[in-house]
Protein backbone atom coordinates (compact mmCIF):
# COMPACT_ATOMS: atom_id res chain seq x y z
CA UNK A 1 0.00 0.00 0.00
CA UNK A 2 1.29 3.46 -0.91
CA UNK A 3 0.51 4.82 2.56
CA UNK A 4 2.88 2.25 4.09
CA UNK A 5 5.71 3.27 1.78
CA UNK A 6 5.26 6.97 2.50
CA UNK A 7 6.03 6.37 6.17
CA UNK A 8 9.66 5.84 5.16
CA UNK A 9 10.30 9.14 3.38
CA UNK A 10 9.93 12.81 4.21
CA UNK A 11 6.76 14.43 2.84
CA UNK A 12 5.53 18.01 2.77
CA UNK A 13 1.88 17.34 1.93
CA UNK A 14 -0.39 14.56 0.74
CA UNK A 15 -3.48 15.22 -1.40
CA UNK A 16 -5.86 12.40 -2.09
CA UNK A 17 -6.35 8.87 -0.79
CA UNK A 18 -3.01 7.05 -0.54
CA UNK A 19 -4.47 3.85 0.91
CA UNK A 20 -4.09 2.22 -2.50
CA UNK A 21 -2.14 -0.76 -3.75
CA UNK A 22 0.66 -0.02 -6.18
CA UNK A 23 2.50 -2.14 -8.71
CA UNK A 24 5.79 -0.29 -8.93
CA UNK A 25 7.70 2.99 -9.09
CA UNK A 26 9.36 4.91 -11.89
CA UNK A 27 10.86 8.32 -12.53
CA UNK A 28 10.60 7.73 -16.30
CA UNK A 29 7.14 8.54 -17.63
CA UNK A 30 7.85 6.37 -20.67
CA UNK A 31 8.28 3.31 -18.43
CA UNK A 32 5.10 3.77 -16.39
CA UNK A 33 2.78 0.76 -16.34
CA UNK A 34 -0.76 0.63 -14.92
CA UNK A 35 -0.64 0.72 -11.12
CA UNK A 36 2.74 2.46 -10.87
CA UNK A 37 3.64 5.58 -8.93
CA UNK A 38 5.31 8.29 -10.98
CA UNK A 39 8.08 10.15 -9.14
CA UNK A 40 8.77 13.36 -11.07
CA UNK A 41 12.43 14.16 -10.44
CA UNK A 42 14.10 17.40 -11.52
CA UNK A 43 16.89 16.98 -14.06
CA UNK A 44 19.62 19.13 -15.51
CA UNK A 45 17.75 19.71 -18.77
CA UNK A 46 14.17 18.64 -18.14
CA UNK A 47 11.86 18.54 -15.15
CA UNK A 48 9.87 15.39 -14.52
CA UNK A 49 6.82 17.47 -13.66
CA UNK A 50 6.48 18.20 -17.39
CA UNK A 51 5.52 14.57 -17.93
CA UNK A 52 2.92 14.09 -15.18
CA UNK A 53 -0.02 14.04 -17.61
CA UNK A 54 1.75 11.50 -19.82
CA UNK A 55 2.44 9.27 -16.80
CA UNK A 56 -1.19 9.40 -15.69
CA UNK A 57 -2.37 8.51 -19.20
CA UNK A 58 -0.06 5.50 -19.04
CA UNK A 59 -1.67 4.30 -15.81
CA UNK A 60 0.12 6.06 -12.94
CA UNK A 61 -2.04 5.85 -9.81
CA UNK A 62 -0.19 8.55 -7.86
CA UNK A 63 2.39 11.29 -8.41
CA UNK A 64 5.31 12.24 -6.18
CA UNK A 65 7.20 15.48 -6.84
CA UNK A 66 8.83 18.54 -5.32
CA UNK A 67 6.79 21.73 -4.99
CA UNK A 68 5.17 23.41 -6.74
CA UNK A 69 3.03 20.46 -7.73
CA UNK A 70 0.57 20.35 -10.61
CA UNK A 71 -3.04 21.29 -9.88
CA UNK A 72 -6.30 19.36 -10.28
CA UNK A 73 -4.82 15.89 -10.68
CA UNK A 74 -7.08 12.88 -10.98
CA UNK A 75 -4.71 10.84 -8.79
CA UNK A 76 -3.14 11.44 -5.35
CA UNK A 77 -0.28 13.97 -5.24
CA UNK A 78 2.53 13.73 -2.68
CA UNK A 79 4.89 16.69 -2.34
CA UNK A 80 8.37 15.92 -1.01
CA UNK A 81 11.45 18.05 -0.25
CA UNK A 82 13.72 15.92 -2.47
CA UNK A 83 12.28 13.71 -5.20
CA UNK A 84 15.55 11.84 -5.83
CA UNK A 85 15.79 10.91 -2.17
CA UNK A 86 12.09 10.05 -2.04
CA UNK A 87 12.20 7.54 -4.90
CA UNK A 88 15.16 5.80 -3.27
CA UNK A 89 13.35 5.61 0.09
CA UNK A 90 10.17 4.33 -1.56
CA UNK A 91 12.06 1.75 -3.62
CA UNK A 92 13.84 0.40 -0.53
CA UNK A 93 10.49 -0.02 1.20
CA UNK A 94 8.71 -1.48 -1.85
CA UNK A 95 11.35 -4.19 -2.29
CA UNK A 96 11.73 -5.01 1.39
CA UNK A 97 15.11 -3.39 2.13
CA UNK A 98 17.11 -6.18 0.44
CA UNK A 99 20.52 -4.77 1.37
CA UNK A 100 19.69 -5.44 5.03
CA UNK A 101 19.88 -9.15 4.24
CA UNK A 102 22.92 -9.55 1.95
CA UNK A 103 26.46 -8.23 2.07
CA UNK A 104 27.11 -5.13 0.01
CA UNK A 105 30.41 -3.67 -1.18
CA UNK A 106 30.53 -0.40 -3.10
CA UNK A 107 33.44 0.72 -5.28
CA UNK A 108 33.94 4.39 -6.13
CA UNK A 109 36.67 6.54 -7.68
CA UNK A 110 37.50 8.11 -11.03
CA UNK A 111 39.23 5.18 -12.74
CA UNK A 112 39.32 1.46 -12.02
CA UNK A 113 35.83 1.14 -10.52
CA UNK A 114 34.52 -1.36 -13.04
CA UNK A 115 37.58 -3.60 -13.05
CA UNK A 116 37.83 -3.58 -9.25
CA UNK A 117 34.14 -4.45 -8.91
CA UNK A 118 34.54 -7.41 -11.28
CA UNK A 119 37.70 -8.53 -9.45
CA UNK A 120 35.84 -8.57 -6.13
CA UNK A 121 33.09 -10.70 -7.64
CA UNK A 122 35.66 -13.05 -9.19
CA UNK A 123 37.47 -13.58 -5.89
CA UNK A 124 34.29 -14.09 -3.86
CA UNK A 125 32.62 -16.40 -6.37
CA UNK A 126 35.84 -18.39 -6.54
CA UNK A 127 35.75 -18.65 -2.76
CA UNK A 128 32.29 -20.21 -2.91
CA UNK A 129 30.55 -17.02 -1.78
CA UNK A 130 27.60 -16.50 -4.13
CA UNK A 131 28.15 -12.96 -5.38
CA UNK A 132 26.02 -10.60 -7.43
CA UNK A 133 27.34 -7.76 -9.57
CA UNK A 134 26.30 -4.34 -10.83
CA UNK A 135 28.83 -2.42 -12.92
CA UNK A 136 29.06 -0.15 -15.93
CA UNK A 137 29.55 -3.23 -18.09
CA UNK A 138 27.53 -6.04 -16.54
CA UNK A 139 24.74 -7.13 -14.21
CA UNK A 140 24.40 -10.42 -12.40
CA UNK A 141 21.50 -10.87 -10.00
CA UNK A 142 22.62 -14.36 -9.10
CA UNK A 143 21.86 -16.39 -12.19
CA UNK A 144 24.09 -15.32 -15.10
CA UNK A 145 26.07 -12.27 -16.11
CA UNK A 146 24.37 -9.95 -18.60
CA UNK A 147 25.20 -6.64 -20.22
CA UNK A 148 24.29 -3.48 -18.32
CA UNK A 149 21.80 -1.89 -20.69
CA UNK A 150 20.63 0.89 -18.36
CA UNK A 151 23.08 3.51 -19.80
CA UNK A 152 24.13 4.28 -16.22
CA UNK A 153 27.26 3.25 -14.32
CA UNK A 154 25.01 3.02 -11.27
CA UNK A 155 21.36 2.47 -12.30
CA UNK A 156 18.37 4.35 -10.86
CA UNK A 157 17.34 3.53 -7.29
CA UNK A 158 14.30 1.52 -8.38
CA UNK A 159 16.49 -0.70 -10.57
CA UNK A 160 19.07 -1.16 -7.80
CA UNK A 161 16.56 -2.17 -5.15
CA UNK A 162 14.71 -4.53 -7.49
CA UNK A 163 18.03 -6.13 -8.53
CA UNK A 164 19.14 -6.52 -4.91
CA UNK A 165 15.78 -8.13 -4.09
CA UNK A 166 16.26 -10.57 -6.97
CA UNK A 167 19.75 -11.33 -5.69
CA UNK A 168 18.39 -12.08 -2.24
CA UNK A 169 15.80 -14.44 -3.76
CA UNK A 170 18.53 -16.13 -5.83
CA UNK A 171 20.62 -16.88 -2.76
CA UNK A 172 23.26 -14.22 -3.36
CA UNK A 173 25.33 -13.67 -0.23
CA UNK A 174 27.29 -10.56 -1.27
CA UNK A 175 26.72 -7.98 -4.00
CA UNK A 176 29.50 -5.88 -5.55
CA UNK A 177 28.23 -2.53 -6.78
CA UNK A 178 30.05 0.13 -8.81
CA UNK A 179 29.05 3.52 -7.41
CA UNK A 180 29.42 6.72 -9.41
CA UNK A 181 29.58 10.25 -8.04
CA UNK A 182 26.35 11.06 -9.90
CA UNK A 183 24.63 8.17 -8.13
CA UNK A 184 25.82 9.38 -4.74
CA UNK A 185 24.81 12.98 -5.39
CA UNK A 186 21.38 11.97 -6.76
CA UNK A 187 20.70 9.50 -3.90
CA UNK A 188 20.47 6.41 -6.15
CA UNK A 189 22.12 4.30 -3.44
CA UNK A 190 20.18 5.98 -0.63
CA UNK A 191 19.05 3.22 1.73
CA UNK A 192 21.70 0.74 0.61
CA UNK A 193 23.43 -0.66 3.69
CA UNK A 194 27.07 -1.06 2.69
CA UNK A 195 29.39 -3.37 4.59
CA UNK A 196 32.48 -2.27 2.69
CA UNK A 197 33.43 0.79 0.62
CA UNK A 198 36.42 0.88 -1.74
CA UNK A 199 38.11 4.03 -3.07
CA UNK A 200 40.30 3.57 -6.17
CA UNK A 201 41.60 7.06 -7.03
CA UNK A 202 40.47 10.57 -7.88
CA UNK A 203 41.25 12.92 -10.75
CA UNK A 204 39.46 15.92 -12.21
CA UNK A 205 36.32 14.63 -13.93
CA UNK A 206 32.58 15.39 -14.13
CA UNK A 207 33.13 19.00 -13.06
CA UNK A 208 30.38 19.91 -15.52
CA UNK A 209 28.05 18.21 -13.02
CA UNK A 210 29.72 18.83 -9.66
CA UNK A 211 31.11 22.30 -10.32
CA UNK A 212 34.39 21.97 -8.42
CA UNK A 213 36.90 19.25 -7.68
CA UNK A 214 36.12 19.64 -3.96
CA UNK A 215 32.43 18.98 -4.60
CA UNK A 216 33.33 15.97 -6.74
CA UNK A 217 35.50 14.57 -3.94
CA UNK A 218 32.77 15.23 -1.38
CA UNK A 219 30.31 13.28 -3.53
CA UNK A 220 32.65 10.29 -3.64
CA UNK A 221 33.12 10.47 0.14
CA UNK A 222 29.36 10.02 0.63
CA UNK A 223 29.83 6.31 -0.02
CA UNK A 224 32.11 6.11 3.01
CA UNK A 225 29.71 8.21 5.07
CA UNK A 226 27.03 5.60 4.37
CA UNK A 227 29.11 3.04 6.26
CA UNK A 228 28.09 4.90 9.43
CA UNK A 229 24.38 4.23 8.91
CA UNK A 230 22.22 1.34 10.07
CA UNK A 231 23.34 -1.46 12.41
CA UNK A 232 26.29 -3.49 11.15
CA UNK A 233 25.66 -6.93 9.67
CA UNK A 234 27.63 -10.05 10.54
CA UNK A 235 30.71 -9.03 8.51
CA UNK A 236 31.15 -5.71 10.26
CA UNK A 237 32.04 -2.61 8.25
CA UNK A 238 35.27 -1.59 6.56
CA UNK A 239 36.63 1.23 4.46
CA UNK A 240 39.27 0.37 1.84
CA UNK A 241 41.34 3.24 0.42
CA UNK A 242 44.19 3.66 -2.04
CA UNK A 243 46.97 5.22 0.02
CA UNK A 244 48.86 6.10 -3.16
CA UNK A 245 46.15 8.68 -3.90
CA UNK A 246 46.28 11.98 -1.96
CA UNK A 247 42.49 12.01 -1.60
CA UNK A 248 42.40 8.81 0.46
CA UNK A 249 42.34 10.79 3.71
CA UNK A 250 39.12 12.54 2.68
CA UNK A 251 37.41 9.17 2.21
CA UNK A 252 38.73 7.89 5.53
CA UNK A 253 37.61 11.05 7.33
CA UNK A 254 34.05 10.66 6.03
CA UNK A 255 33.54 7.44 7.99
CA UNK A 256 33.99 6.38 11.60
CA UNK A 257 34.41 2.66 10.79
CA UNK A 258 37.80 0.90 10.57
CA UNK A 259 39.74 1.62 7.41
CA UNK A 260 42.50 -0.35 5.67
CA UNK A 261 44.92 1.09 3.15
CA UNK A 262 46.27 -0.52 -0.01
CA UNK A 263 48.99 0.57 -2.39
CA UNK A 264 52.62 0.19 -3.34
CA UNK A 265 54.08 2.02 -0.34
CA UNK A 266 55.42 0.30 2.77
CA UNK A 267 52.73 1.80 5.01
CA UNK A 268 49.91 0.08 3.09
CA UNK A 269 48.47 -2.90 4.95
CA UNK A 270 47.64 -4.55 1.62
CA UNK A 271 50.54 -3.90 -0.73
CA UNK A 272 52.44 -5.23 -3.72
CA UNK A 273 56.18 -5.59 -4.20
CA UNK A 274 58.46 -6.98 -6.92
CA UNK A 275 56.05 -6.15 -9.74
CA UNK A 276 57.02 -7.69 -13.06
CA UNK A 277 54.84 -6.97 -16.05
CA UNK A 278 54.45 -7.81 -19.71
CA UNK A 279 51.74 -6.69 -22.08
CA UNK A 280 49.67 -9.79 -21.27
CA UNK A 281 50.95 -10.90 -17.87
CA UNK A 282 51.89 -9.45 -14.47
CA UNK A 283 53.29 -10.98 -11.30
CA UNK A 284 53.75 -9.37 -7.90
CA UNK A 285 54.37 -10.30 -4.30
CA UNK A 286 51.26 -9.66 -2.24
CA UNK A 287 51.42 -8.74 1.44
CA UNK A 288 48.23 -8.64 3.54
CA UNK A 289 47.41 -8.89 7.25
CA UNK A 290 46.11 -12.40 6.48
CA UNK A 291 49.28 -13.61 4.77
CA UNK A 292 51.50 -13.23 1.72
CA UNK A 293 51.58 -14.83 -1.72
CA UNK A 294 53.00 -14.47 -5.20
CA UNK A 295 50.18 -13.41 -7.51
CA UNK A 296 50.12 -14.10 -11.23
CA UNK A 297 47.51 -12.26 -13.29
CA UNK A 298 46.68 -12.06 -16.97
CA UNK A 299 46.12 -8.31 -16.71
CA UNK A 300 48.90 -5.85 -17.57
CA UNK A 301 49.82 -2.61 -15.85
CA UNK A 302 50.60 -1.34 -12.39
CA UNK A 303 47.17 0.27 -12.29
CA UNK A 304 45.65 -3.20 -12.46
CA UNK A 305 47.91 -4.25 -9.59
CA UNK A 306 46.32 -1.43 -7.58
CA UNK A 307 42.87 -2.59 -8.68
CA UNK A 308 43.74 -6.09 -7.46
CA UNK A 309 44.89 -4.74 -4.10
CA UNK A 310 41.64 -2.87 -3.49
CA UNK A 311 39.61 -5.90 -4.56
CA UNK A 312 41.66 -8.22 -2.35
CA UNK A 313 41.18 -6.05 0.75
CA UNK A 314 37.42 -5.96 0.15
CA UNK A 315 37.10 -9.68 -0.61
CA UNK A 316 39.07 -10.64 2.51
CA UNK A 317 36.56 -8.63 4.56
CA UNK A 318 33.89 -11.11 3.44
CA UNK A 319 36.01 -14.18 4.16
CA UNK A 320 38.09 -14.81 1.03
CA UNK A 321 41.48 -16.40 1.66
CA UNK A 322 44.88 -15.81 0.10
CA UNK A 323 44.45 -19.02 -1.91
CA UNK A 324 41.08 -17.75 -3.21
CA UNK A 325 42.85 -14.56 -4.32
CA UNK A 326 45.70 -16.40 -6.00
CA UNK A 327 43.33 -18.67 -7.92
CA UNK A 328 41.01 -15.84 -9.02
CA UNK A 329 43.91 -13.68 -10.21
CA UNK A 330 45.22 -16.53 -12.37
CA UNK A 331 41.80 -17.19 -13.92
CA UNK A 332 40.30 -13.70 -14.31
CA UNK A 333 40.58 -12.53 -17.92
CA UNK A 334 39.56 -8.94 -17.39
CA UNK A 335 36.53 -6.83 -18.28
CA UNK A 336 35.42 -6.38 -21.90
CA UNK A 337 36.61 -3.06 -23.25
CA UNK A 338 39.28 -2.61 -20.58
CA UNK A 339 42.53 -2.92 -22.52
CA UNK A 340 40.86 -5.61 -24.61
CA UNK A 341 43.25 -6.98 -27.22
CA UNK A 342 41.89 -7.45 -30.74
CA UNK A 343 43.78 -10.22 -32.52
CA UNK A 344 42.90 -11.05 -36.11
CA UNK A 345 46.28 -12.30 -37.28
CA UNK A 346 47.68 -8.81 -37.90
CA UNK A 347 51.38 -8.06 -37.37
CA UNK A 348 50.70 -5.25 -34.91
CA UNK A 349 48.81 -4.92 -31.65
CA UNK A 350 45.34 -3.41 -31.28
CA UNK A 351 43.72 -2.55 -27.96
CA UNK A 352 40.24 -1.23 -27.16
CA UNK A 353 39.99 0.64 -23.88
CA UNK A 354 37.51 2.72 -21.90
CA UNK A 355 40.14 5.35 -20.98
CA UNK A 356 38.22 8.61 -21.25
CA UNK A 357 39.92 10.82 -18.66
CA UNK A 358 43.39 12.42 -18.83
CA UNK A 359 44.59 10.22 -15.98
CA UNK A 360 43.32 7.00 -17.56
CA UNK A 361 44.75 7.90 -20.97
CA UNK A 362 48.14 8.70 -19.49
CA UNK A 363 48.23 5.55 -17.37
CA UNK A 364 47.31 3.22 -20.23
CA UNK A 365 49.67 4.87 -22.70
CA UNK A 366 52.53 4.77 -20.20
CA UNK A 367 52.01 1.05 -19.82
CA UNK A 368 51.88 0.49 -23.59
CA UNK A 369 55.01 2.59 -24.07
CA UNK A 370 56.97 0.35 -21.71
CA UNK A 371 56.17 -2.67 -23.87
CA UNK A 372 55.78 -1.29 -27.40
CA UNK A 373 58.31 -2.32 -30.02
CA UNK A 374 57.07 0.12 -32.64
CA UNK A 375 55.00 3.27 -32.79
CA UNK A 376 51.97 3.97 -30.60
CA UNK A 377 48.99 5.19 -32.62
CA UNK A 378 46.35 6.64 -30.30
CA UNK A 379 42.75 7.24 -31.35
CA UNK A 380 40.82 9.40 -28.90
CA UNK A 381 38.17 12.07 -28.41
CA UNK A 382 36.07 13.41 -25.57
CA UNK A 383 32.41 12.90 -24.77
CA UNK A 384 30.18 15.93 -25.02
CA UNK A 385 28.90 17.86 -22.01
CA UNK A 386 32.06 17.10 -20.02
CA UNK A 387 34.62 19.25 -18.24
CA UNK A 388 36.07 21.52 -20.96
CA UNK A 389 39.38 21.81 -19.10
CA UNK A 390 39.94 18.09 -19.62
CA UNK A 391 40.12 18.51 -23.38
CA UNK A 392 43.57 20.08 -23.30
CA UNK A 393 44.70 17.62 -20.61
CA UNK A 394 43.62 14.64 -22.69
CA UNK A 395 45.36 15.94 -25.80
CA UNK A 396 48.54 16.60 -23.80
CA UNK A 397 48.41 13.09 -22.31
CA UNK A 398 48.39 11.71 -25.85
CA UNK A 399 51.00 14.14 -27.22
CA UNK A 400 53.45 13.28 -24.45
CA UNK A 401 53.15 9.52 -24.94
CA UNK A 402 51.99 8.55 -28.45
CA UNK A 403 53.76 8.82 -31.78
CA UNK A 404 50.68 9.43 -33.93
CA UNK A 405 47.10 10.36 -33.07
CA UNK A 406 43.67 10.34 -34.68
CA UNK A 407 41.23 12.78 -33.09
CA UNK A 408 37.66 11.62 -33.48
CA UNK A 409 34.13 11.64 -32.06
CA UNK A 410 33.35 10.05 -28.69
CA UNK A 411 29.66 10.24 -27.68
CA UNK A 412 29.15 13.96 -28.44
CA UNK A 413 25.57 13.92 -27.12
CA UNK A 414 24.12 17.35 -28.01
CA UNK A 415 27.47 19.05 -28.65
CA UNK A 416 28.84 19.55 -32.16
CA UNK A 417 31.32 16.66 -32.60
CA UNK A 418 33.40 18.73 -35.04
CA UNK A 419 33.82 21.41 -32.38
CA UNK A 420 35.05 18.87 -29.82
CA UNK A 421 37.52 17.41 -32.30
CA UNK A 422 38.75 20.90 -33.22
CA UNK A 423 39.34 21.75 -29.54
CA UNK A 424 41.47 18.64 -29.05
CA UNK A 425 43.34 19.22 -32.29
CA UNK A 426 44.18 22.79 -31.30
CA UNK A 427 45.98 21.56 -28.19
CA UNK A 428 47.99 19.09 -30.29
CA UNK A 429 48.98 21.95 -32.60
CA UNK A 430 49.99 24.10 -29.63
CA UNK A 431 52.08 21.18 -28.40
CA UNK A 432 53.99 21.31 -31.68
CA UNK A 433 52.35 18.45 -33.55
CA UNK A 434 51.78 18.77 -37.30
CA UNK A 435 48.36 17.95 -38.73
CA UNK A 436 48.27 15.26 -41.44
CA UNK A 437 51.76 14.19 -40.42
CA UNK A 438 51.52 13.41 -36.70
CA UNK A 439 47.78 13.72 -36.15
CA UNK A 440 44.59 13.63 -38.17
CA UNK A 441 41.05 14.90 -37.53
CA UNK A 442 38.40 12.36 -38.57
CA UNK A 443 35.06 13.00 -36.92
CA UNK A 444 33.39 9.79 -38.12
CA UNK A 445 34.62 7.22 -35.60
CA UNK A 446 34.25 4.21 -37.90
CA UNK A 447 36.34 5.90 -40.57
CA UNK A 448 38.82 7.03 -37.91
CA UNK A 449 39.31 3.49 -36.61
CA UNK A 450 39.89 2.17 -40.12
CA UNK A 451 42.36 4.97 -40.83
CA UNK A 452 44.28 4.25 -37.61
CA UNK A 453 44.55 0.56 -38.42
CA UNK A 454 45.70 1.26 -41.97
CA UNK A 455 48.46 3.49 -40.60
CA UNK A 456 49.89 0.64 -38.56
CA UNK A 457 53.07 -1.15 -39.54
CA UNK A 458 54.44 -4.44 -38.13
CA UNK A 459 55.35 -3.99 -34.47
CA UNK A 460 53.14 -0.92 -33.94
CA UNK A 461 50.46 -0.61 -31.26
CA UNK A 462 47.04 0.91 -32.05
CA UNK A 463 45.16 2.17 -28.99
CA UNK A 464 41.42 2.84 -29.47
CA UNK A 465 40.46 4.86 -26.40
CA UNK A 466 37.32 6.28 -24.87
CA UNK A 467 34.41 3.92 -25.38
CA UNK A 468 35.55 0.44 -24.37
CA UNK A 469 32.64 -1.99 -24.54
CA UNK A 470 29.92 0.57 -25.25
CA UNK A 471 27.45 -0.58 -27.88
CA UNK A 472 25.89 2.76 -28.82
CA UNK A 473 27.07 6.29 -29.44
CA UNK A 474 24.81 9.26 -28.74
CA UNK A 475 24.75 11.98 -31.38
CA UNK A 476 22.25 14.85 -31.20
CA UNK A 477 19.93 12.78 -29.03
CA UNK A 478 20.03 9.74 -31.32
CA UNK A 479 21.44 6.42 -30.13
CA UNK A 480 23.41 4.80 -32.92
CA UNK A 481 24.97 1.31 -32.78
CA UNK A 482 28.76 1.42 -32.54
CA UNK A 483 31.12 -1.13 -30.96
CA UNK A 484 34.80 -0.24 -31.36
CA UNK A 485 35.97 -3.84 -31.19
CA UNK A 486 33.56 -4.92 -33.93
CA UNK A 487 34.54 -1.99 -36.15
CA UNK A 488 38.21 -2.85 -35.62
CA UNK A 489 37.72 -6.52 -36.50
CA UNK A 490 35.84 -5.64 -39.68
CA UNK A 491 38.52 -3.13 -40.69
CA UNK A 492 41.29 -5.67 -40.06
CA UNK A 493 39.44 -8.20 -42.22
CA UNK A 494 39.26 -5.68 -45.07
CA UNK A 495 42.94 -4.90 -44.66
CA UNK A 496 43.83 -8.60 -44.94
CA UNK A 497 41.63 -9.00 -48.02
CA UNK A 498 43.09 -5.98 -49.80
Amino acid sequence: MLADLLVETATLSVRGDVSIEIAGLSSDSRAIAPGDVFVACPGRRTDGRQFVDQAIRSGAVAVVCEPPGPQNLSVPLILVPDAHRAIADLACSLYGHPSHHIGLVGVTGTDGKTTTTHMIAAILNGAGIHTGLMSTVAMNVGRAEERNRTSHTTPPATFIQKALAEMRSSGVQVAALEVSSHALELHRVQGCVFDCAVFTNLASEHLDFHGTFEAYRAAKAKLFAQLNREPAKSWGRLGVVNLDDPNASAMHAASSVPCIGFGLSDDAAVRAENIRERIDFTTFRLHTPDGDATIETRLPGRYNVLNWLGAIAAAQHFGATIEDVRRAAAEFRGVPGRLEQISCGQAFQVFVDFAHTPQALATALDMLRRHANGRIIALFGQAGNRDLNNRSRMAIAVAERADLAIVTSDDPYDEDPQSIVDDLAETLRQFGWTENLQFWRIVDRRAAIEFALNLARPGDCVFLAGRGPEEETVVAGRRLPLVDADVARAALARRRAA
